[in-house]
């Protein structure tokens, strides 16, 4: 319950601004360290020819700075997102709230990504990938153990959610839920499930759509 108190209760601004100074760093060594012109050759090598994977590389580089802009839309994103399912369900719920209150919430949880984040690239130290889909799936994901050439893209995305770090969020946001609205534990996971859980859903079919 203090951890909860203190994480809550810290700047919002600064917190954010945490995370995305966070992520951008970690950007900069991914793209610096890890993603090399070998892991293009290694991906695409049977696929497509030199020339267009040199072509890819290229842009890849020349637009490299483009994930400095993303990052903190993406990361703001996600939260403005993950906020709105908890105010659209605590309106339904009849429990008196601001955006604000439910920013806050996601945005403190989504410190757990940011944190396995950091434990991805020192996991990619001691087994660096050998190719570009290996280096974007977590090494605690479900997905890291199965043949995804063989599963079909509709699933990728769903099966790419049972992961470690996924499971930790839904702790945090649990606990975080039940401190600013003062819910048990069971109705703390109840209402996770019902407003992260069915929004986590709808992305979901929202992907397998458009790659089936």
């Amino acid at each position: 319950m203090m951890l909860n108190s203190w994480l809550y209760n810290e700047s919002k601004l600064w917190w954010f601004l945490l995370l995305v100074g966070t992520t951008l760093v970690f950007t900069w060594l991914s793209q610096t360290f890890f993603v090399s012109d070998l892991l293009y050759y290694n991906t695409y090598g049977d696929q497509l020819s030199i020339d267009t994977i040199e072509m890819m590389i290229g842009g890849a580089k020349k637009y490299a700075w483009t994930a400095y802009i993303l990052a903190p839309v993406l990361l703001l994103l996600r939260v403005s997102l993950v906020a709105c399912c908890f105010y659209i369900a605590l309106f339904f719920k009849d429990v008196e709230s601001d955006f604000a209150s439910c920013f806050n919430v996601a945005l403190k949880s989504d410190t757990v990504f940011v944190l396995f984040g950091l434990f991805n690239l020192v996991y990619q130290l001691f087994a660096p990938a050998s190719n570009l889909t290996e280096l974007s799936v977590s090494p605690l994901s479900l997905l890291n153990y199965l043949d995804m050439e063989s599963i079909p893209g509709y699933l990728l995305y769903p099966l790419g959610l049972i992961n470690v770090s996924e499971f930790f969020y839904w702790g945090v946001v649990i606990g975080l839920i039940r401190y600013r609205y003062k819910f048990s534990t069971p109705e703390s996971t109840s209402f996770t499930l019902s407003s992260y859980g069915v929004g986590l859903l709808l992305m979901v079919l929202i992907f397998a759509l458009i790659l089936m």
